[in-house]
C-alpha cells in the first residue's frame, strides 16, 4: 500500500470515529434512604382500621385515589407508611400490591435501571398523593416502586401528625420479599442497585443461602430473603425496642386475633410472627442478637 492509500484510509477512519455517536456515560445509582411504604391488599378496610389501628396501635392519616382503587395510609413515623387497598377477594390473591424504597432522585432511578437493561416505564408518574414514583418487578414478580415524597404530597404534609403514643413499633425494620431461588451476589439487588450482604444463613458458602438480609448501603433498612417461601411471604417487619413488652402489649390488646409464640431466629435475635385476617404476615424483630 502506497503512502497515499494509508493517508486515506487514516482520513476515513478519523472521519468515523468523530462522527460515532458518543457512548452515554454510565449513571451513578441515586441513593436509596429507606422503605417508605408497604402496600397490601386487605378484604375489607374495617377489618383494617381494627387490626392495624386498634390492635397495632397505628393511625390512619388519610386516604388517596389510585389506579387499583383508594388507598387507606396508616402511619408508622414521618417517613414510613404502611398502605392498604381494599379487595373482597384477598385472601385468596398474592397480597402485596408494592414496597416503595425512597430515593433521592426517581427520574434519574429510572434511567439508572433503564440504562442497565432493566424494563421500566417511559416516565415517573405523580400518585394519587402527589408523590413522584414508578414502579417495576424484580426478577421474582416482586412490585416494588422508587418513590420521592412530594413537597405537597399527602405523606410529606402529615409530617408531626397522626404520631399515636398507642403505636406497637415506630420504625419499620425490614421488608420479607419472595424469591423462588435465593442466590449470592443476587444480579439485581446486590449488582445493580449495589445492596450489601448483612446475614447469610448458613455460614458455610459451599451451601445454597436459605436466608439472607441485604441492606440499602446508605441506611439501615433492609430486605430479607427466606427459602422455602411463597408469594405471600412477602411483610413488613416491625422493630421490637422491647420484645417481652411487644408481645404483653398485644396479649392486652387481643380480642380475636390469632397470636404465636416469640421465637429465636436464624439470626439469633427475637422474633414474633403473626398473621391478620387475611393472612398476610406482620413479624417483630429486635434490632440487638439474643443476650
Amino acid at each position: 500500500m502506497n503512502i497515499r492509500s494509508r493517508l486515506i484510509l487514516t482520513t476515513a477512519a478519523s472521519l468515523l470515529l468523530s462522527i460515532a455517536p458518543a457512548r452515554p456515560e454510565e449513571l451513578p445509582r441515586p441513593e436509596i434512604w429507606g422503605i417508605a411504604k408497604a402496600t397490601f391488599l386487605v378484604s375489607d378496610f374495617n377489618m383494617a382500621r381494627d387490626y392495624y389501628g386498634r390492635f397495632l396501635g397505628f393511625t390512619e392519616a388519610f386516604s388517596y385515589d389510585s389506579e387499583r382503587g383508594k388507598i387507606l395510609s396508616f402511619k408508622i413515623n414521618d417517613r414510613q407508611f404502611m398502605e392498604f387497598i381494599e379487595d373482597p377477594q384477598a385472601k385468596a390473591k398474592e397480597r402485596l400490591v408494592s414496597f416503595s424504597f425512597e430515593t433521592e432522585s426517581v427520574e434519574q432511578m429510572r434511567q439508572y435501571l433503564k440504562q442497565h437493561g432493566q424494563k421500566v416505564p417511559d416516565q415517573t408518574a405523580i400518585d394519587g398523593a402527589g408523590n413522584e414514583v414508578f414502579r417495576i418487578d424484580d426478577p421474582a414478580g416482586n412490585p416494588i416502586e422508587f418513590i420521592h415524597f412530594g413537597t405537597n404530597g399527602l405523606h410529606n404534609k402529615s409530617q408531626g401528625k397522626f404520631l399515636s403514643e398507642q403505636r406497637i413499633s415506630k420504625r419499620i425494620h425490614h421488608v420479607g420479599l419472595y424469591s423462588d431461588k435465593i442466590v449470592d451476589d443476587d444480579p439485581f439487588y446486590a449488582g445493580i442497585l449495589k445492596f450489601v450482604e448483612l446475614v447469610r444463613f448458613p455460614d458455610d458458602r459451599k451451601a445454597p443461602p436459605t436466608l439472607l438480609y441485604l441492606g440499602m448501603g446508605t441506611c439501615v433498612e433492609n430486605i430479607e430473603f427466606s427459602s422455602p417461601g411463597t408469594k405471600n411471604f412477602a411483610h413488613a417487619c416491625f422493630l421490637a425496642e422491647d420484645m417481652q413488652q411487644t408481645v404483653y402489649t398485644l396479649k392486652e390488646r387481643k380480642v380475636n386475633e390469632t397470636f404465636a409464640k416469640p421465637m429465636i431466629g436464624r439470626g439469633k435475635r427475637w422474633l414474633l410472627n403473626i398473621k391478620n385476617p387475611d393472612n398476610t404476615r406482620i413479624e417483630f424483630t429486635e434490632a440487638h442478637t439474643v443476650r
